[in-house]
C-alpha cells in the first residue's frame, strides 16, 4: 500500500528539523532563566550525540545555569561537539586548554583546537591562533601565520584583529612595513570601540605617521581611548593640554588626565605630574600627594604625600589642605595632630571645600 505523497511529505517536515527546533527551544529557555526546562531539552538530546545540544549543555555547566559550575563537565560537553566538527565548541576547547580551565594547560592542544575551529572560519578563532603564532605558545613563532590569520579575522570586522594587524604592519613583522595600511587597521578597529586602537589612531595622527599631522584629531582619538582608561592615551591627552595642541592650553586638564593615568599605575604619568608640581602647580602638587600616599605608578610613602600636600596646602589650594588635614588626623606621613587636622579643614572649608566642612561638623558633634 502506497502512502500519499502529501503525508510523506508532513512526515518528513515534521521529523527532519525537530532536532534544531528543540535546541532553540532550550535557548529560548536559558534567555528566560528557565534552566530546569531547557536541561529537560538538552540532556536527552546531547546524550544522543547532538552536537548543538552538546554545546550548550557545555556552555550551562561552564556559566553555572541551572547547574553547579563545572569547568571539567563544560570541557567534556565542549570536547564532543567539537569532535564533531561544531566550531564553537572547538574554539572553546582550545580557550579552556589555553587557560587550563577544568583541564591541565596545554598550548599545543589550544593552538590544535583554535586552528580546527580557525579553519571553518570562526573569527575568534583566527585572531587567538594569530596570537599563539606571534608568541610562539603551542606553534613556532611565526609572524607571516600571525599576519595571515590576523588578515582573515579583520576582514570578517574583528576588531582586536584589525588592531593586531595594524600593529604587524606598523612594525613590519610577517609583513611589509607599512604604517597607511596600518593607519587604516587601526581606524577600523577604533570605530568598533577598540581603547588600545584608538591611541594609536591619535598617536598616528600627532607623529604624522600614516597620516597627516591633525592635533585635533589626535586628541579627539586619545580623549575616546582615555576615557575608556586605557592610561597611555591619558597620558597623552594630558600633554597635549600642556602644550595647547588640538585642544586649548589648560594645565588643570592636563593634571586630571595625569593622576587618572597614575592612579591606573603609568609610571610616566608620576614623571608629568612632578614636572608641573615642580615648577609650582599647586593641582599638579596635590595629584602627585595622591600618588605618593595610594601608591599610584610609584611605591606608597605618606611622608613624600604630605610633603606635597603641604606645597600646595600653603598656596591655598583647598584640596590639598583638606588632604594634609586628613594625614595630620591619621597620623600618616607626620605625628598625629587633631589641632594641625583642623587647621587645614578649617582653611579647607573657608573656600567652601564641602568633604573638609564635613569634617568640622563631625569634630563638633558630641
Amino acid at each position: 500500500m502506497s502512502v500519499p505523497v502529501t503525508a510523506l511529505l508532513g512526515i518528513l517536515l515534521a521529523c527532519a528539523p525537530l532536532s534544531a527546533q528543540t535546541v532553540s527551544q532550550a535557548r529560548d529557555s536559558i534567555e528566560k532563566s528557565d534552566y530546569a526546562t531547557a536541561l529537560g531539552i538538552l540532556r536527552p538530546l546531547a546524550e544522543q550525540g547532538n552536537a548543538e545540544a552538546q554545546y550548550t549543555l557545555g556552555v550551562m555547566h561552564w556559566e553555572g545555569q541551572g547547574v553547579p559550575q563545572d569547568y571539567r563537565e563544560a570541557f567534556n560537553w565542549f570536547r564532543k561537539a567539537g569532535t564533531q566538527g561544531f566550531a564553537e565548541a572547538q574554539y572553546r576547547v582550545g580557550q579552556m586548554y589555553f587557560i587550563g580551565q577544568g583541564i591541565p594547560q596545554d598550548y599545543n592542544e589550544a593552538a590544535s583546537w583554535y586552528r580546527k575551529a580557525a579553519q571553518q572560519g570562526l573569527m575568534q578563532a583566527q585572531h587567538n591562533l594569530g596570537t599563539m603564532y606571534v608568541f610562539g605558545r603551542g606553534v613556532a613563532q611565526d609572524y607571516a601565520q600571525a599576519a595571515n590569520w590576523f588578515r582573515k579575522a579583520a576582514d570578517q570586522g574583528f576588531a582586536a584583529a584589525q588592531h593586531n594587524l595594524g600593529t604587524a604592519y606598523r612594525e613590519g613583522q610577517g609583513v611589509a612595513q607599512d604604517y597607511t595600511q596600518a593607519f587604516g587597521w587601526f581606524r577600523k578597529a577604533a570605530e568598533q570601540g577598540d581603547a588600545e586602537a584608538q591611541f594609536n589612531v591619535g598617536f598616528a595622527y600627532a607623529s604624522g605617521q600614516g597620516i597627516s599631522k591633525d592635533p585635533a584629531e589626535a586628541a579627539k582619538w586619545y580623549r575616546r581611548s582615555a576615557e575608556q582608561e586605557f592610561s597611555p592615551a591619558q597620558l597623552n591627552l594630558g600633554a597635549l593640554y600642556v602644550l595647547g595642541q588640538g585642544v586649548p592650553r589648560d594645565t588643570a586638564q592636563a593634571v586630571e588626565w595625569f593622576r587618572k593615568a597614575a592612579e591606573l599605575g603609568l609610571s610616566q604619568a608620576q614623571d608629568a605630574l612632578r614636572g608641573l608640581a615642580g615648577a609650582g602647580d599647586a593641582p599638579a602638587q596635590n595629584a602627585l600627594g595622591l600618588t605618593y600616599e595610594n601608591g599610584w605608578g610609584t611605591i606608597q610613602i605618606d611622608a613624600e604625600a604630605v610633603r606635597w600636600y603641604r606645597q600646595a596646602a600653603l598656596l591655598g589650594y583647598a584640596p590639598a589642605q583638606y588632604n594634609l588635614g586628613r594625614m595630620y588626623a591619621a597620623g600618616r606621613g607626620v605625628v598625629k595632630n587633631e589641632a594641625e587636622a583642623s587647621k587645614w579643614f578649617r582653611l579647607a572649608a573657608e573656600q567652601g571645600d564641602a568633604a573638609a566642612q564635613a569634617k568640622i561638623d563631625k569634630q563638633k558633634t558630641p
